[in-house]
């Protein structure tokens, strides 16, 4: 969720200087700072890099699945095999992944994944048996803001024509029969060419202006981890037709899709999530049983180890390749040479008068983030707050790997003082009758698959059974989704029931 600009001109050139967020430490905040929320990054860094060997210990409890992971294609997985013996072991304290949600007085907001796009089915299906109900998202959905007083969206100005051509091409692609849709094993053989080459690319032989591509390198680096030169045509496209079509949020995001899959799951019988569970080794079985070593993160020292008759991997495929054990080193390779994006989101809760804003604002050449969601936006008007407010600031890093060095030392003032200066300039509007009260920081270091040309094709080639080892993740889709993780959620259950 990025754009990136200094000023209306020149925003090609200026989008590649991105640079977030700046490493000044705060001084004195007039604001309070909670404490971090997000990813654990001990012991599972340990686990990534080699750093924690032990053999697996004697078995203590046999299930028919296990799940490795809680996000929402692991809760996925658990929630459709709910009346089997079944047990989902989450390495953070409680499950969700990246789309979870807090709450500040009466308002819930998005730690991270905060909105869906497809809702036919199955994915309706799905939703309505949670018994949640997708509302689209109230016009103005979003806004560009150039920091300068007074502008508008050039979106509806000078960009206006070249903006409207975008649309045209991606409104055509919609609905042709070789969309590159998600699943991908539906692809046709045309959108599978997209793979073969990057955005930037393809936009350029369709005659898209270069004006544009400044804003859309920003879309991008925020929602694919890369700008448009460095992303599959596949992935952007598919990604892009966004633009053409409603979007749906829930009131604190997709932690609500998530609470309502484990609570599904909990409504079926206690105790099958097991929450600071870290899981070290796996080792695959031909008709027998995996067995799964795993220890609880407040106890490291003490190993354990179960049986199972499935195990479900619903975690990255650059871990799941580094905990796998006996499968063929080529192709664990390739999946731990998979590159992750990380990301910074501060939650800024104010107290006063809320401005009136669009769900989703976009901060042209901002140096500390890229955009800003108003999390009272989903409500219906009648029922959002007259005296408090709460946005949703996101800040992808343009260099994952220093990104997660900054994220590890952890200095909230550093990242939360420039956050909050750039947002008194380019929303200034959200200061006016209100007082910033609370920044809540929450550290994304391997938020998601950067989708890459070649992704697609790469994933569609890379086994995702290992014996009765399932592989369940977003990452298999190429892209990072809700709608990828239930699709390679539903895939996994398939195999399991038909046995």
């Amino acid at each position: 969720m990025v754009t990136r600009r200094a000023t209306i001109v020149g925003l090609g050139a200026l989008a590649a200087q991105l640079v977030l967020p700046s490493a000044e430490a705060a001084q004195a905040p007039s604001y309070q700072l909670g404490e971090w929320t997000g990813d654990g990054f001990a012991p599972m860094h340990a686990i990534r890099d080699g750093l924690w060997r032990t053999p697996l210990a004697a078995p203590e409890r046999r299930v028919d699945v296990v799940v490795i992971g809680g996000g929402i294609a692991g809760l996925t997985v658990a929630a459709l095999l709910r009346d089997r013996d079944l047990i989902v072991l989450e390495r953070e304290s409680e499950p969700g992944g990246v789309a979870k949600s807090g709450r500040w007085r009466d308002v819930d907001y998005a730690l991270g994944s905060a909105y869906i796009v497809d809702i036919s089915d199955p994915f309706l299906r799905l939703y309505e048996t949670l018994g949640l109900a997708p509302r689209p998202v109230s016009e103005p959905v979003d806004r560009a803001l150039s920091g300068a007083a007074s502008a508008e969206d050039p979106r509806e100005g000078e960009w206006r024509g070249a903006y409207e051509r975008l649309k045209k091409l991606l409104r055509r692609l919609g609905e042709s029969p070789d969309f590159p849709k998600i699943p991908i094993a539906e692809a046709s053989a045309p959108a599978l060419a997209l793979d073969q080459f990057s955005l930037h690319e393809f936009l350029r032989r369709e005659h898209i202006d270069s004006e544009l591509f400044g804003l859309l390198d920003a879309y991008c680096l925020s929602a694919l981890g890369a700008p448009a030169a460095e992303i599959s045509a596949y992935a952007g496209v598919n990604f892009l037709s966004e633009i053409n079509a409603p979007i749906y949020a829930f009131p604190g995001g997709n932690g609500v899709i998530a609470r309502a899959m484990a609570a599904r799951l909990s409504h079926a019988g206690e105790g099958r999530i097991v929450t600071s569970a870290a899981v070290y080794a796996i080792e695959p079985s031909e008709g027998g049983y995996a067995r799964v070593g795993w220890f609880d993160a407040q106890h490291p020292g003490e190993p354990r180890c179960l049986e199972a008759r499935w195990a479900v991997v619903a975690a990255p495929y650059f871990f799941a390749g580094r905990i796998l054990l006996g499968v063929d080193p080529a192709l664990t390779t390739k999946m731990t040479r998979l590159r992750q994006g990380s990301y910074l989101v501060a939650n800024c809760c104010f107290e006063g008068s809320p401005a009136d804003l669009p769900y989703d604002s976009w901060a042209l050449g901002a140096q500390s983030f890229s955009d800003v969601i108003s999390a009272t936006a989903v409500l219906p008007a009648a029922e959002r707050p007259t005296d408090h407010s709460i946005l949703t600031v996101y800040a992808p890093f343009r260099d994952p790997g220093a990104g997660r060095a900054r994220l590890l030392a952890g200095d909230r003032a550093g990242f939360a003082a420039p956050i909050v200066e750039e947002l008194q300039r380019f929303m200034p509007e959200s200061f006016g009758q209100a007082r910033l009260a609370e920044a809540r920081l929450t550290r994304w270091g391997h938020h998601h698959l950067i989708a890459a040309p070649g992704i697609v094709e790469t994933m569609r080639n890379l086994p995702k059974r290992f014996g009765n080892v399932l592989l369940a993740h977003s990452d298999g889709q190429g892209m990072p989704a809700a709608e990828s993780a239930i699709v390679e959620a539903r895939n996994a259950v398939e195999i399991i029931k038909r046995g």
